[in-house]
């Protein structure tokens, strides 16, 4: 009886599949559920009602059934598999840290399973855990050298970590399988703008946006989902706005616009976001986004044409007239058409004097980024920095009187202002991945004061002045880094949408942070929601 019973699941196990297989989701589902009236007590058909509820976007009665599935067979990895999966795509923190349990169970027991690696890699590098990511694909390129998505997974995380040299070799291993992989030509446009090799650079973002102009996120919602169209550039320049997604309620759209022909429709919409921030970087790109959205009845989060006035040289003119803060002065020069010697006479005519600061247009974290103390320093940094043009900047002290730099980020969302987060460190440069705050309690604490008791931490005036700054850029998404100087004055150093909220990290030493970054996260995805609530909804063509 039992030998029967196995042949007949078998039997609607191979039915379910080839259903699958043929994208035929509710006919499997059906089929499944019909079997499971049958045989409640099969691991299999439970596992795959599971799969095909998935398919059809019933999160909840998909959890239900891999469950039961692992309840009835706790030894098969492809349940568990299964299981980690779907928890993996859940917006829920709880649901992410089970998933990674289940994968670590899974690699456990073994070490070079592929699925396994790849999908904690993913997970792992998606909630910010970048270092434990690096170390599980590390394991899985050694384990499957001939993989190419562990190539192309492991390039992105050593880009994100900047690595451009391991990067390169890794996306150059993942072209070698296939030659015309487009998220391998992304990677290594990425690590070439990175190298200012632009002619490189150009090739390989063609190579790679060109085919390829969409992507698409997997939706994990139990209802009907919201179209979400996001509009970001084949450059570097784009809102890290993964973070910024529920996926249980849009599904999302994403178009490198600058290879997005005028023929194709644009994907059906209820919201557009458009993710493309840096305005210096992604002029042509931002200019592209307004004629695609011309037609557009939707509701559009970040205009590009304000965008557009969001350059640094723009925001040092336009926020100048704000009391109680000061913008750095900024002048941009060529190092093509103007001679060394004269460069100092540039500085004086933008009233920039030594020190200063001079960096390449486009580049952001403090990359091609350097102090100048006098002329011999100068020479040294144009001769060091990539790039026809520079852009000299005036150095504003924000020095403390205990010696330290401390550099603050206010996030403006929806018009309202969130505390994201307070960099500490002895030096001028401060980032908050470079900073001291990781290895200082006492820093920790200070940055403890000022996220949970932001609206009295600075006082009203200063208070007032970053809520005019957000009037003054208008964007629905932004940011402000800015320091202090002696005298109690905002030093505002950028303003503008590209700057990014990260959720800690799981440690214990971080839970201060995570209140304030939950809200910032919170307003945003409401704002995201309302705004597709009211627009009206019509498919746009061009």
């Amino acid at each position: 009886m039992n030998s029967l019973n196995d042949t007949t699941t078998q039997r609607l196990a191979i039915k379910i599949s080839a259903l699958l297989a043929n994208e035929k989701y509710q006919q499997a589902l059906d089929t499944a559920n019909h079997a499971l009236d049958m045989h409640p007590q099969s691991a299999v058909l439970c596992d795959l009602a599971g799969v095909c509820a998935s398919k059809l976007g019933y999160v909840t009665q998909a959890e239900q059934h891999h469950r039961n599935a692992l309840l009835l067979d706790q030894t098969a990895t492809a349940i568990r598999l299964n299981l980690a999966n779907l928890l993996a795509g859940s917006s829920r923190d709880e649901d992410k840290e089970e998933a990674k349990a289940l994968f670590l169970e899974i690699i456990q027991a073994e070490p070079s399973h592929l699925q396994a690696l790849n999908n904690l890699g993913i997970l792992l590098f998606q909630t910010g855990y970048v270092s434990a990511a690096h170390t599980v694909y590390a394991a899985l390129v050694t384990h499957h050298p001939d993989e190419v998505t562990a190539h192309v997974n492991f390039g992105h995380v050593l880009l994100s970590l900047d690595n451009l040299s391991l990067a390169q070799i890794h996306f150059h291993i993942a072209l070698s399988f296939n030659p015309d992989l487009p998220e391998a030509h992304q990677g290594l446009a990425s690590v070439f703008h990175r190298l200012h090799d632009e002619d490189k650079a150009c090739f390989h973002r063609k190579r790679g946006f060109s085919a390829q102009p969409i992507s698409r996120l997997s939706y994990g919602g139990p209802t009907k989902p919201v179209p979400l169209l996001i509009l970001a550039s084949a450059q570097e320049g784009n809102i890290p706005w993964r973070f910024l997604i529920d996926r249980n309620v849009f599904e999302t759209t994403i178009i490198a616009v600058e290879y997005f022909d005028n023929v194709t429709p644009l994907p059906a919409h209820a919201l557009v976001f458009n993710a493309i921030g840096d305005a210096d970087l992604c002029h042509d790109g931002l200019k592209r986004a307004q004629h695609l959205l011309e037609s557009s009845h939707a509701s559009i989060i970040n205009q590009p044409a304000t965008v557009l006035k969001t350059g640094r040289m723009a925001n040092a003119m336009q926020r100048q007239t704000v009391p109680g803060v000061i913008f750095p002065r900024m002048v941009l020069f060529s190092k093509l058409n103007t001679e060394t010697a004269l460069v100092p006479e540039v500085l004086a005519q933008a009233h920039i004097h030594f020190p200063f600061l001079l960096r390449t247009p486009g580049f952001h974290g403090g990359n091609h980024f350097l102090p100048v103390k006098n002329h011999h320093a100068l020479h040294a940094a144009m001769a060091a920095l990539p790039g026809e043009n520079l852009l000299a900047i005036e150095f504003l002290d924000s020095q403390s009187k205990d010696g330290l730099f401390r550099k603050y980020r206010v996030m403006s969302i929806n018009g309202h202002l969130y505390p994201i987060h307070m960099a500490i460190s002895t030096q001028w440069k401060v980032h908050y991945f470079s900073s001291d705050m990781a290895n200082s309690p006492a820093y920790r604490h200070e940055e403890s004061l000022f996220l949970n008791n932001f609206s009295t931490y600075f006082g009203p005036g200063a208070l007032t002045s970053l809520q005019q700054i957000s009037r003054s850029i208008g964007l629905d998404f932004c940011g402000m880094d800015f320091g202090f100087d002696a005298n109690g004055h905002i030093l505002l150093y950028e303003a503008n949408a590209t700057m990014a909220i990260n959720p800690p990290s799981a440690d214990a030493q971080w839970d201060y942070k995570r209140e304030a970054i939950e809200n910032a996260l919170t307003a945003t995805k409401k704002m995201f929601l309302k705004r597709a609530t009211v627009s009206v909804f019509r498919p746009i063509s061009l």
